[in-house]
C-alpha cells in the first residue's frame, strides 16, 4: 500500500454544486446551507444558463429545480445527459411533496435521483455527499470491476449486471440477502424480495431504462428472510459498446433504510404533533394547497370543522397536564377512528387528497373535509363528533365527561384562502360556545358582529395598564447541571382586574393582538422587567442569571422593538448580559430580515435570543441556523411525555442533539413530575422550568426566596 502525503486543507478540491432555480430566495437558502457544509457552488437562474455553466465549470452535482419558465427541469436535464462528461453525473430533481407523477418523470428525463419539497436543510449536506458518492460509484464500474468489488466490500453495496443479448444475469455481493435476494439470483428473482405495491413500478422503471439504453435510479421496499423490512437504493445504467460487443446493464444496490429512517423523524418533527400524532398547522396548510386546486378545477366545497374542548382547563388545573394530555389523546383517537369509519367523506377519486385531522392548538382541533356536497352531510358530521366526544372518557380509574364545541366554514361560501376560512370558523366556534357550548355553529356573516363585542375586551386593557392592573409575576428557571441551582426568571404578564380578579395572560392577549394594543404591552414588559431586574442585581440577588421577556404579536416593528431594548437598558443601567429575548417563531417570520438584523444586532451587545415553545405547529429546523439563537426552549407538550413513552424520550433527545449541534443552550419548559426531572436530569438539558420546581410568583414573594437560603 503506498501511503499519500497529508495535503494541506487548501489544496483539497472543494466538490463543486451547481443549483438550478429561477427562484433566487430558493437558491440562497441552498448555497448558504452547503456552503456551510464545505461545497463550491454555482447558480443558474435557467436551464439554458445551466447548460452554459456546465460546459465551463463541470460540475460534480446538480440540483435541478422541475418548475422553470421556457426550459423546464425535465427538459434541462435531457439535455444535460447528451454533453460531454453529463452521462453519469448526479442530477437531483427538486420536486413537489409525494409529487408520484412528477418524481415518474423525472426518472423518465435521466435525474438520478429526487428530493421533496421543503428540502431538509438540516441533511442536505449529508444527502449531497451521498448523492456524489453514488455517481462516483457509478463512474467507477466504467474503470474497474475489481475496484468497484473491493468498494463494495467496503460500502457494503452490491452489484448486478444483465446481458441484454443474452439475457443472463448475475449479481456480485457478499451478503444478498441483506438485500432481499437469494443466491444463485436471475433477473425476475432480484424483484422478488420487493413489497408488492412496489414491485411492478420498480420491474416497469429498469425494463424501460433497459429498453431505452437510459440511467435509471429507483428505491424500493424489499422483506428479508426474518421478516423485517429495508429500503433499497437501486441504480443503473445500460453500457453501451461497440458493435461488436455486447449491451450490458449495470446496477448497484445500497441498503438506505438508515438513511429514510433519519429523513422519516425529522419530516415527523416538522409536521406532526407530538402528543397526539395527528397533522400540526405545517401540515394541515399542505394538505390544504393540494385540496385546493382539487376543488376548484371540479367545483367541490371543502368544509372546515374547528373543535374546541369546552372548560378544558379545569381538567389542567384539578389533575394536572399529564392527565389532560392523556385526555387530548383519547379525543384524537376518538376524532381519527370516527374519521376513518365515516361515510360522510367521499373517498371516489383516486387522485383526491384524503380529510385530514389536525391538532393546531392545546384544546384546538381543526378537520378539512373534502368532497361535501350538501350542508346535510356536515351537519351529520359535526352531529357525529359532538356525540362521539360527549360521551364519557375512562382515565387511570376515574370517569371524565366532555363537551365539546365546533365552529364550521365552507369553501368557497366562506371565503377563498385558508386564513379567512379558518377566522370564520373560529368565530361560529365562539358563536357556539356562547349559545350554550356542546353544540355546532355554521359561520354567518352576522357573527362578525358578535366578534366585534368580544373584542372589546381589548380596549379595556389600556385602562388596566394606565392603572396599575398588569403586572409581572416571574417562574424561576434552575440549572439542570449544577445541582438545580436558581439561574433567573421568566418575566409573566397577569391582569389584576378589580372585578374578576385575577386573569391569565391567554384570556387577554389574543383581543391586545387582534387590536394592536400588544405593542405598548410589550414596551411596558420591556420596561418593567428591566428596571427590576436591575435591582436584583444591585442588591447582589441576581448574580449570573437573566431576566426573560416574552415579545408577542403580529406585524411587530423589529427595528423599532431592538432601539426601545438598548434604549431601555441604557435607561436602567442593566447590563445586556442580564436579559434574555423569547420569540416565538410564528413572531420571527412576521419580518424575517427585519428579525434577524433586530436579533443579530441585541446578540452582538450580549443580549440572549431564545426560540419559544419549539416543537409546536411553526417549528421548522431549518430556522435554527436563519436566526441567530442562542437559547433553543422545548414545548411542554415534549417534557410531558418523555417519562411515559419511547417516542417521546427518543424525540426529546433528537431535539436536544439539533440544539447542542448549533450550539444552543436547552430550556426544558413544563417541568411537573419527579418522574420527567428524573428523566430529563439524565439529559444534555441545560435549564429546567416547570410547576415542580417553582410556579409564577409575584415579585415580593420572589425576593423574600431570593434573600433567604431556599436556592443558594
Amino acid at each position: 500500500m503506498t501511503i499519500m502525503p497529508a495535503h494541506s486543507p487548501h489544496t483539497l478540491k472543494k466538490p463543486v454544486v451547481m443549483i438550478v432555480d429561477d427562484d433566487f430566495s430558493a437558491r440562497l437558502q441552498v448555497r448558504f446551507t452547503l456552503e456551510n457544509e464545505g461545497f463550491e457552488v454555482i447558480e443558474a437562474a435557467s436551464g439554458q444558463e445551466a447548460l452554459g455553466l456546465f460546459r465551463e465549470n463541470q460540475p460534480d452535482l446538480v440540483l435541478l429545480d422541475v418548475i422553470m419558465p421556457d426550459m423546464d427541469g425535465f427538459a434541462t436535464c435531457q439535455a444535460l445527459r447528451i454533453l460531454p462528461g453529463g452521462s453519469h453525473l448526479p442530477v437531483v430533481m427538486v420536486t413537489g411533496l409525494d409529487d408520484t407523477e412528477t418524481i415518474t418523470q423525472a426518472f423518465d428525463a435521466g435525474a438520478t435521483d429526487f428530493v421533496s419539497k421543503p428540502i431538509n436543510m438540516l441533511i442536505l449536506g449529508y444527502r449531497a455527499r451521498y448523492w456524489l458518492r453514488s455517481g462516483s460509484i457509478l463512474r467507477e464500474l466504467k474503470i474497474s470491476q475489481g475496484r468497484l468489488f473491493k468498494a463494495q466490500e467496503i460500502a457494503r453495496l452490491g452489484h448486478w449486471e444483465r446481458d441484454l443479448d443474452s439475457n443472463t444475469f448475475q449479481i456480485t455481493c457478499h451478503s444478498p440477502e441483506i438485500f432481499g435476494l437469494s443466491h444463485p439470483c436471475d433477473y425476475d428473482a432480484l424483484f422478488a424480495g420487493i413489497v408488492t405495491e412496489d414491485r411492478e413500478r420498480a420491474r416497469e422503471l429498469i425494463d424501460d431504462a433497459c429498453r431505452t439504453g437510459l440511467a435509471f435510479s429507483l428505491h424500493y421496499r424489499v422483506v428479508l428472510a426474518d421478516g423485517s423490512e429495508r429500503i433499497i437504493l437501486n441504480q443503473g445504467e445500460v453500457v453501451k459498446g461497440s458493435s461488436h460487443q455486447r449491451r450490458l446493464v449495470v446496477g448497484i444496490l445500497q441498503d438506505i433504510t438508515a438513511l429514510k429512517q433519519a429523513e422519516d423523524k425529522i419530516h415527523y418533527l416538522a409536521f406532526y404533533d407530538n402528543l397526539t400524532g395527528l397533522a400540526n398547522r405545517s401540515l394541515f396548510r399542505e394538505q390544504w394547497s393540494k385540496i385546493l386546486p382539487h376543488a376548484r378545477r371540479n367545483g367541490k366545497k371543502v368544509t372546515i370543522l374547528f373543535i374546541d374542548l369546552d372548560h378544558f382547563k379545569r381538567i389542567n388545573d384539578t389533575l394536572g397536564h399529564p392527565s389532560g394530555d392523556k385526555v387530548l389523546i383519547l379525543v384524537a383517537d376518538r376524532l381519527k377512528s370516527l374519521l376513518r369509519h365515516s361515510d360522510i367523506i367521499s373517498r371516489s377519486s383516486t387522485d383526491q387528497p384524503s380529510p385530514l385531522i389536525s391538532r393546531v392548538g392545546g384544546d384546538e382541533f381543526t378537520i378539512l373535509a373534502t368532497d361535501i356536497t350538501t350542508p346535510n352531510q356536515v351537519t351529520s358530521l359535526a352531529e357525529r363528533i359532538v356525540e362521539v366526544l360527549n360521551q364519557p372518557f375512562e382515565l387511570d380509574g376515574q370517569v371524565i365527561n366532555l363537551t365539546a364545541s365546533i365552529g364550521i366554514s365552507i369553501y368557497p361560501d366562506d371565503g377563498d384562502d385558508i386564513d379567512m376560512l379558518l377566522k370564520n370558523a373560529d368565530t361560529a366556534m365562539y358563536e357556539a360556545k356562547d349559545n350554550g357550548r356542546n353544540s355546532f355553529q355554521f359561520y354567518q356573516s352576522a357573527m362578525n358582529d358578535a366578534a366585534m363585542e368580544r373584542f372589546h375586551l381589548g380596549n379595556r386593557l389600556r385602562t388596566a395598564l394606565n392603572n396599575g392592573e398588569i403586572v409581572l409575576y416571574y417562574q424561576p428557571l434552575f440549572s439542570n447541571n449544577n445541582g438545580n441551582k436558581f439561574i433567573g426568571v421568566e418575566a409573566l404578564i397577569r391582569w389584576l382586574d378589580p372585578e374578576k380578579g385575577l386573569i391569565p395572560p391567554d384570556k387577554f392577549l389574543p383581543f391586545a393582538e387582534e387590536n394592536g394594543f400588544i405593542h405598548n404591552i410589550n414596551e411596558w414588559v420591556i420596561q418593567e422587567a428591566c428596571v427590576q431586574a436591575q435591582k436584583w442585581v444591585a442588591a447582589g440577588l441576581f448574580t449570573d442569571c437573566r431576566m426573560g421577556i416574552n415579545i408577542s404579536g403580529n406585524r411587530i416593528n423589529f427595528i423599532q422593538l431592538g432601539a426601545n431594548i438598548i434604549a431601555t437598558l441604557a435607561e436602567t443601567g442593566l447590563a445586556p448580559q442580564y436579559l434574555e429575548v423569547e420569540l416565538t417563531e410564528r413572531v420571527m417570520m412576521d419580518n424575517t430580515d427585519d428579525a434577524i438584523t433586530m436579533l443579530q444586532q441585541l446578540k452582538d451587545i450580549g443580549v440572549a435570543i431564545a426560540i419559544d415553545d419549539f416543537g409546536t405547529g411553526y417549528s421548522a429546523l431549518s430556522h435554527l441556523q436563519l436566526f441567530p439563537l442562542t437559547t433553543l426552549k422545548i414545548d411542554k407538550s415534549f417534557i410531558q411525555n418523555i417519562a411515559t413513552t419511547d417516542n417521546g424520550l427518543s424525540l426529546m433527545l433528537s431535539i436536544i442533539g439539533i440544539a447542542k449541534s448549533f450550539d444552543l443552550k436547552v430550556v426544558a419548559e413544563g417541568v411537573e413530575t419527579e418522574d420527567q426531572l428524573s428523566a430529563i436530569g439524565k439529559m444534555d438539558c441545560d435549564v429546567l422550568q416547570g410547576y415542580l420546581l417553582s410556579r409564577p410568583i409575584p415579585r415580593d414573594k420572589l425576593e423574600a426566596l431570593l434573600h433567604s437560603t431556599f436556592w443558594d
